[in-house]
Formats: structure tokens, sequence, C-alpha cells
């Protein structure tokens, strides 16, 4: 379903350009400030400045990525060709690449986090600073997961036992709880576990933000894939 959507609007928008970027610019905007609103309505009125704050980062760096992409698509225009349409499609580009993989407020982010609850840092074990988002079935049958809450601070390594330490939350995962592990993306690490009860996390995503470029975090995500493994054979997850 998800690739015939995708075939359909790329068709779309080599045939209708303009009706078809504005319709999917404006589902893919209701879609995500229905997220947003659903994660703030769900997250305990302690994380409620976290969540307000991801949301504003969010929005900067979004602002960044617009005016990069607009820089280098004119650039292009000025100086090697003169075309409306060529300008739309650098600009869409350039600011999609600047989305996914630069992270200009990564810095701003932990030092607020930061300052929020000072985390002590154990140089004798290895420490990640992280955002966890935790995630459970929606009622009803819904479609996707609901958020639970997010959450941002440190993940430590120890022999035994991963432990997320955040800012309102804490949360250690050892052999005993972890159902399966598997990588999401360069940053990105998707960690489904038991339920203590119906209102607790099934899933948790747990993000790397110690990187202006997310695709570098690859090696500390494999070190962590490694580490939630906990001795097991499970080769796919730790490659690539």
């Amino acid at each position: 379903m998800i690739e015939l959507t995708s075939v359909l609007i790329i068709i779309f928008l080599f045939v209708f350009p303009l009706p078809t970027l504005v319709i999917s610019l404006g589902l893919l905007t209701t879609w995500s400030l229905y997220k947003k609103y659903e994660a703030f309505h769900n997250q305990p009125p302690k994380g409620k400045k976290n969540l307000v704050l991801s949301a504003t980062l969010f929005l900067v760096n979004t602002i960044c990525s617009i005016f990069l992409g607009i820089a280098l698509a004119f650039g292009i225009f000025y100086f090697i060709y003169e075309s409306f349409y060529l300008f739309i499609f650098n600009f869409i580009f350039c600011t999609s690449v600047s989305l996914r993989w630069f992270d200009f407020t990564y810095k701003l982010y932990r030092l607020y986090i930061f300052k929020l609850k000072p985390f002590k840092i154990n140089a004798l074990t290895q420490s990640y600073f992280v955002v966890c988002q935790a995630f459970k079935e929606r009622e009803r049958g819904g479609f996707g997961m609901a958020p639970v809450y997010a959450d941002a601070g440190m993940l430590e390594l120890g022999k035994n036992e991963v432990v997320f330490k955040g800012v309102f939350s804490e949360k250690t995962f050892s052999p005993s709880n972890i159902i399966d592990v598997e990588k999401k993306s360069s940053e990105k690490i998707k960690i489904h576990v038991k339920q203590n009860n119906l209102k607790s996390p099934e899933m948790l995503l747990i993000t790397l933000k110690d990187q202006f470029y997310p695709f570098k975090s690859r090696p500390d995500r494999d070190e962590i894939l490694l580490h939630l493994s906990f001795g097991r054979n499970n080769p796919k997850n730790v490659s690539g």
C-alpha cells in the first residue's frame, strides 16, 4: 500500500506538479501537527518543558534548512541554469537533505537538558546523550502506536544492563525485559520490551543526539546495539 501510494505521488508530481506539491505538503503538515499535539497531550506534566523545547528547536532546524535550501537553489539558478522548475526541485531536494542530515541545534538541546537536570557522567562507563521516546499500542485497534512520553538524558552501557537516565524518567534494559532490538536508522534504535502493566510502554525509540551529522552516529549506534544484544547472536541488527 505504501509503495503504491509513493508511485502515485511521483506520477502526479510529473503530471500536476504544483497542485500535487501543495496537497502533499498540506497533508504532511497536518499529520505532523497532529502527531505533535498527541505527543504533547500524552506527555507527563513534568516533561512538558522538554517537549516544548524539542518542538521549538525542530522549528528552528526547519527554518535553517529552508534558508539553506533557498541559498543553494538560488546559487544553481543564478550561476548555472535559469529555470523556475529546476529552482523548485533544487529547493525541495536541498531542504529535504538538510532536514534529514543536519542538526543545527543539537548543542543547544544538550545544554538546555543539562540545565534542567545536571547529569553526572561516569568516566569509566560508556555513555551517550540520547532522546528516549516511549510508545504503546493504540486502544481499539487504532493506526500505529500511541506516544507515551519523550525524555532526554544519558544512556549508560553496563556489562549486564543498559540504563537510560532522563530528566524525569529512568529505564533499565536487561535480557529479562528485552523482547527484540533493531536499528531504525543511522542514529535510531527501536527496542521492544515486556510490559509491566497496561499503561507501560511496549516500544522505546532511542535517538542519538551527539552529532551535527546524524549519519556519523552509526559507530555509536552499533556499539549500543551490541550491548543491548547481551551476547546473543544477532548479526543482522549490528551490521550495516
